[in-house]
């Protein structure tokens, strides 16, 4: 309490009045719920750079029951407007999460077949609501998350094909009104993946792009850049600076159940330089 009052009373006249004006139009709690929001990202984003790209706790992060659990609880990584659909289902699944969000009549009498293989899992499907035409246009990103000691080549590329091309010549899915994008995900990728990647399209990562599907290739520094330049401006007004073990402290904290053995009280502080080089 004395470290908020003392703040407020040394508050310059001007920014007295400002806040006394912004009270008007929001509540303090809006302020402070705004504010914590931007600091918890920032204290994320921190944390999982360290973990993904430390040599260390990389080698410890399991994809699908620590990395896969952390992020459907922060699709916002993926874009704002994205809200999970599924996480860790069979293509009928996301079938039938589609015909949901479309509110359509879609028969689901059969299986969705997977090209290659009996049964297909996909880690995650995002959805959002295209506001520029129809109420009822949808975008659908699927990702599929390799571990990130996992450099993707030619093998992940086959594997994120493959569910593109299973939905997209499954004739329940084909509606104009949607979009559909398919990202693999890892730390890195070898030159087989990086020459598959479209010439005009590198920023991207695009591999495959005709009619409303895209595949594109993503890594996690890319993702992450795009997610701090967006926070940059609140950053830089909320004059905020990430501590790195403060970052960590607070992915630990809020995902202990998930990230057991990943930080550990052994590892050198070198690794967070390490991290951050």
């Amino acid at each position: 309490l004395q470290i908020i009052m003392n703040e407020v009373l040394v508050l310059p006249k001007r920014k007295q009045e400002e806040l006394a004006e912004l009270l008007q139009e929001t509540s303090l709690s809006s302020i402070i719920n705004a504010a914590k929001i931007v600091a918890d990202r920032l204290k994320f984003l921190s944390g999982l750079e360290t973990i993904l790209f430390d040599q260390e706790k990389k080698k410890r992060l399991k994809e699908r029951s620590q990395l896969h659990q952390i992020l459907a609880d922060n699709t916002w990584l993926f874009g704002e407007e994205y809200n999970l659909s599924v996480s860790d289902k069979s293509l009928t699944e996301v079938l039938r999460k589609h015909r949901q969000l479309l509110n359509d009549d879609i028969e689901i009498d059969h299986p969705v077949q997977h090209i290659s293989k009996q049964r297909g899992i996909v880690d995650l499907m995002l959805s959002r609501a295209l506001r520029r035409h129809r109420a009822n246009e949808l975008e659908h990103l699927v990702v599929e998350l390799k571990a990130p000691r996992v450099v993707i080549g030619k093998d992940q590329v086959n594997q994120i094909e493959e569910y593109a091309f299973s939905v997209m010549d499954d004739e329940r899915f084909k509606r104009n009104n949607v979009r559909w994008m398919f990202w693999v995900l890892s730390d890195d990728m070898n030159s087989f993946a990086e020459k598959r990647i479209l010439e005009h399209e590198q920023q991207h990562g695009t591999i495959y792009r005709k009619g409303n599907c895209v595949i594109a290739i993503k890594t996690w520094s890319q993702l992450i850049e795009d997610n701090k330049a967006r926070l940059q401006f609140f950053q830089e007004k909320l004059e905020h600076q990430v501590d790195n073990e403060v970052a960590l402290s607070h992915l630990q904290e809020k995902y202990q159940k998930f990230l057991a053995g990943v930080i550990t009280d052994e590892d050198p502080q070198q690794d967070v330089a390490d991290a951050e080089a």
